[in-house]
């Protein structure tokens, strides 16, 4: 869970683990995936932190944009 370090931590040091343990997730999935692909297990786990670095990006710039704010 990507968002757990928020419950221990706070400031940069949560924030650096978020990204890292979220990082660890998508490049997991993506070595999951070329279990069923057959394709290299590094290109399926950079292709899949690449998929969700930009997803993140959009979900960024979209809110923005929108200007939406929490807190």
């Amino acid at each position: 869970m990507p968002v757990a370090p928020f419950i221990f931590l706070t400031g940069s040091a949560a924030f650096v683990t978020s990204l890292a343990a979220g990082a660890a997730a998508l490049m997991a999935i993506g070595v999951g995936t070329s279990l069923f692909t057959g394709r290299s297990m590094v290109f399926s786990a950079l292709r899949q932190l690449l998929i969700g670095a930009a997803a993140a990006g959009i979900t960024y710039g979209v809110g923005k944009v929108v200007g939406v704010s929490l807190g």
